[in-house]
This record gives C-alpha cells, sequence and structure tokens, in this order.
C-alpha cells in the first residue's frame, strides 16, 4: 500500500468520479485507474462499484475511507513535525548542570529556548563536570553547564557570561563591610571556599583572585558546595565567597557584599560536542550570549 494509492482513493471517494477525481489532482484518469485496482487487490476486497454517474463506495469502501483519511492525516502531521525537528522547532535538549549556575543563569537560557520553540522538551540533569564530559562522549546529554571544565578533546567550551564574586556572611558581618570590599580588606578574615572536588574549581579561581590582588587568602576550610559554605558562614566560622547568581537570591539572617579586585569576576560555561549538534542544540547556541574561551 502506498500514500500515492490512499490519496487517490479519497479523492475519487469524495468527487464519486475518476474524471472528477483526476482533474482535481492534476493527473489523466489511468494512472488514477491503476492504482485503484492495485490498492483493491493488496486489500483483497472491491473499494468501488461503477454507477451510470461514475462510482459509489461499496461497504468496504466505506469502512476504508475512514481509516484512509486517518492514515494520511497521520502522515501529514509527522511530515510536519519532522520538518520542525529538523530546524530545532522541537525535539528534547538533554542538559547536565553542576553548582549554582542552576539558581538563576541557566533557567533564563532554557525560557529564551522554549520561547522561540514552545514544542521543545528539557531534561535537566545535575551532574559532575568530569560527568559531564562522559555523557557527551555516550551520547546521553547534548551540552552541560558550569565553571572551569578541564580541557578534552573534542568537547568545546565556551563561555555563556561572567558573573561578580560576592563575600557571603552573617548579614551583621556582611553589612560591616559596605556595599563593597576589596580582597586587600580580607586578609585576616578566615575564608570557607567551595567546592572540595573537580578541579579546576571556583574554589581555586577564588584563590586566584586574591593572589592577583596581591593577598595571600587565609583559607580555613574547603567545603563540599555553596550549602555547606553558607552554612558554615552562618555559624560565624568565617566568611565565604559566592557568585552573583546566589547572592541575588533572599537568604535569612546572611547578607551578601560584592568583592572588587584583580578579575573579581567568574564564567559561566557551557560545553557540547562539536561533532554532535542536534538540530534543536543548534537553536540553543545560537540563543546563547556566547565565544569560544577554549
Amino acid at each position: 500500500m502506498e500514500f500515492r494509492q490512499l490519496r487517490y482513493f479519497i479523492a475519487v471517494a469524495e468527487e464519486g468520479n475518476i474524471g472528477a477525481a483526476a482533474r482535481r489532482l492534476h493527473i489523466s484518469q489511468p494512472p488514477i485507474t491503476r492504482q485503484i485496482q492495485a490498492l483493491e487487490q493488496d486489500l483483497g476486497v472491491v473499494l468501488f462499484e461503477r454507477t451510470h454517474r461514475g462510482v459509489e463506495l461499496t461497504a468496504a469502501g466505506t469502512t476504508f475511507l475512514e481509516d484512509a483519511r486517518r492514515l494520511l492525516h497521520v502522515t501529514e502531521i509527522s511530515r510536519v513535525r519532522s520538518r520542525a525537528a529538523s530546524r530545532g522547532e522541537i525535539g528534547e535538549l538533554r542538559v547536565a548542570y553542576f553548582g549554582t549556575v542552576v539558581l538563576h543563569t541557566l533557567p533564563l537560557l532554557l525560557r529564551q529556548l522554549l520561547s522561540v520553540a514552545p514544542s521543545a522538551t528539557v531534561s535537566l540533569t545535575q551532574m559532575s563536570k568530569n560527568r559531564q564530559i562522559e555523557a557527551l562522549d555516550a551520547g546521553t546529554i547534548d551540552i552541560g553547564f558550569g565553571r572551569f571544565y578541564p580541557y578534552q578533546e573534542g568537547v568545546v567550551v565556551r563561555n555563556v557570561t561572567n558573573e561578580r564574586l560576592f563575600l557571603g556572611a552573617q548579614k551583621s558581618r556582611a553589612r560591616s563591610f559596605g556595599e563593597q570590599v576589596h580582597c586587600s580588606a580580607l586578609r585576616n578574615e578566615p575564608l570557607i571556599l567551595f567546592p572540595r572536588e573537580g578541579r579546576p574549581s571556583f574554589a581555586a579561581e577564588v584563590i586566584g583572585v586574591f593572589k592577583n590582588a596581591r593577598v595571600e587568602p587565609k583559607v580555613v576550610a574547603i567545603v563540599e558546595d555553596v550549602n555547606a559554605a553558607m552554612a558554615l558562614a552562618l555559624a560565624g566560622v568565617g566568611v565565604t565567597i559566592v557568585p552573583e547568581t546566589v547572592a541575588m537570591i533572599s537568604w535569612p539572617d546572611f547578607g551578601f557584599t560584592e568583592l572588587v579586585g584583580s578579575k573579581a569576576t567568574v564564567p559561566v560555561s557551557c560545553i557540547y560536542r562539536h561533532d554532535h549538534i542536534a538540530p534543536i542544540l543548534k537553536t540553543f547556541l545560537n540563543l546563547l550570549p556566547i565565544r569560544e574561551s577554549q
């Protein structure tokens, strides 16, 4: 059975005349007759009976007409969807993230995607940076987001944006520094950094920011994640340094002061394989304010 046969059959059924169906389809009558005969032979039934006016559907033909219309409708939907998928308008974007990028930057970027491709779907999975690279190689994710990725051949690392750094501490302690604080003013402050794993890391970058400002940081702890760092800071163990996305959120009894000094910003980056860019990923990448960083 061919889709051409279904179209010919529907046209004849609706017109009640092979000549009228031929004019509607802009073809001659013999091909329609041959295809209808082939369709009847394939189905093993008679679809039409000849009348003095043309043709009429048999009982089998009436039943098959419903199915033929349904089949062509499904086919047209599939054609539209496949073309939309090839243009990157639909499909699933499989995203992995690590760290605080999920608090603000990543949701805003995904919102942009869904505004231009509302039929697309997004899956979001927390995953370490090394696992993201493994997942890209295995084809189980399309793109990863985080900071300070290690070099991996075949994997593109691109900068999406840069975030300012903020000191975080008990609200009264943070207020004592004013609206901004220079690295040099924190020379004797006990610092709680994060994360403990995943070199190169945010913690290593913060230490580098201090050293670029010619300040040797007084690091008292490097903990697992931002939650642990803020918990210890709130307990009074010391102060922590967080990216801007964390400081944008209101936390009970916790305050933030902008850190200024030498290169006091950190990047948000995305990674993907240059040899595996699905249409939906291409659409997403075209929306990002990105520049190649590695």
